[in-house]
C-alpha cells in the first residue's frame, strides 16, 4: 500500500498533536503505522512544545495568508487543538535548506522537528461526521522543500486516526486539494456557489469514507473506484454555470464530483454526475 510513499516515510516522521483527554479516543495505528512506536506524539498544552506550535501556525500562514484565511492563534487552539487533534508529518530542522528555514521562520538555534504537513478536522453534531479544517503541506508554499505524497499520506492516515465515517469540507473550485479528496470517494455536492463564504466560488461537499477506498487511493490516487460515471464536465471558472448548478442543488437535484479536475490550457473542468450516489 505504501510502496510509492517509501521515500516520504523514510525521510519524514508522523506527528500527532493531541491533548491528554483526546489521545485515548484516537486510532494510534492507522493503516498499520504505529504512531506510538514510529511517531512523534506531542501535548499541545505543554510549554516545551511551543516552538513546534509556532511552526505549525507559520506553515498555515504561508499556505493560507495570501487568501486572507490564515488561522489566528485562537482559531488554531479553539477549533483544532481542543475539540480535535492535529496530524501530519515532520522532519528534522537540519534537513531544511536555509531559504526554507527563513520562510518558516525557524529559530536559528532550533534543531528539533519541523512540521511539513497539517491535517485538521473538527467533529460535527452528526454522529461520525467531521468537517475538514486544514489540509496543507510545505510544498504549497516552498516548492520542493518536502517529499511529494505528504498530502495523501496526511489525509489517508488522518481520517483513520480520527475514526471519521463521513467527511465534510469547503473547498475552492480551483484548489488542487479537490483531487485529493475525490480520490478517496465521490463528493456529494452541497453547494456550488457559496456567498456566505469569504470566497464565493467555494463548493461544500460530503464524502462517505470506506477503509478499502482510502487504501486504494494510496495505491492509485487517480479516481475513486466507487464513483459513478460522469454525466458532464463543469468549467469551474464559468460563474454562470456555477450559479445554475447552485440553483439545481437548492431545487433538490443531486450532483456529485466523480473524478479529479482536468486542465487543458487555461480551462479547468470537473467531472460531475447528476443523480444520487449509492448508499
Amino acid at each position: 500500500m505504501f510502496t510509492h510513499y517509501r521515500r516520504a516515510l523514510e525521510s519524514c516522521q508522523p506527528y500527532l498533536l493531541a491533548t491528554q483527554e483526546i489521545s485515548p479516543l484516537l486510532e494510534m495505528a492507522p493503516l498499520g503505522i504505529d504512531l506510538q512506536e514510529k511517531g512523534l506524539i506531542l501535548d499541545p498544552q505543554a510549554r516545551k512544545n511551543e516552538v513546534f506550535l509556532h511552526l505549525l501556525q507559520q506553515l498555515d500562514r504561508l499556505n493560507f495568508g495570501t487568501l486572507g484565511m490564515a488561522m489566528p492563534k485562537w482559531v488554531f487552539y479553539d477549533c483544532g487543538v481542543m475539540p480535535s487533534a492535529v496530524f501530519g508529518f515532520c522532519g528534522p530542522a537540519a534537513s531544511l535548506e536555509p531559504w526554507v528555514r527563513r520562510a518558516l521562520k525557524v529559530p536559528a538555534d532550533y534543531d528539533g522537528p519541523v512540521p511539513l504537513s497539517i491535517f485538521i478536522a473538527i467533529p460535527m453534531l452528526e454522529n461520525g461526521s467531521w468537517f475538514t479544517h486544514t489540509l496543507c503541506t510545505l510544498n504549497q508554499a516552498c516548492t520542493g522543500a518536502a517529499p511529494e505524497g505528504l498530502v495523501m499520506l496526511s489525509l489517508a492516515l488522518g481520517v483513520r486516526i480520527l475514526k471519521i465515517q463521513t467527511l465534510y469540507g469547503a473547498t475552492q473550485w480551483r484548489n488542487p486539494r479537490l483531487g485529493s479528496f475525490v480520490s478517496i470517494g465521490p463528493l456529494q455536492l452541497l453547494t456550488a456557489y457559496t456567498p456566505s463564504h469569504s470566497v464565493v466560488r467555494t463548493l461544500t461537499w460530503k464524502l462517505r469514507l470506506r477503509r478499502f477506498l482510502v487504501e486504494a487511493a494510496l495505491i492509485s490516487p487517480s479516481t475513486s473506484s466507487d464513483a459513478p460515471p460522469a454525466t458532464h464536465m463543469l468549467d469551474v471558472d464559468d460563474v454562470t454555470a456555477l450559479i445554475a448548478l447552485q440553483r439545481d442543488l437548492e431545487a433538490g437535484i443531486p450532483y456529485a464530483i466523480v473524478g479529479r479536475p482536468t486542465i487543458r490550457g487555461s480551462i479547468v473542468q470537473v467531472p460531475l454526475h447528476r443523480g444520487a450516489l449509492e448508499q
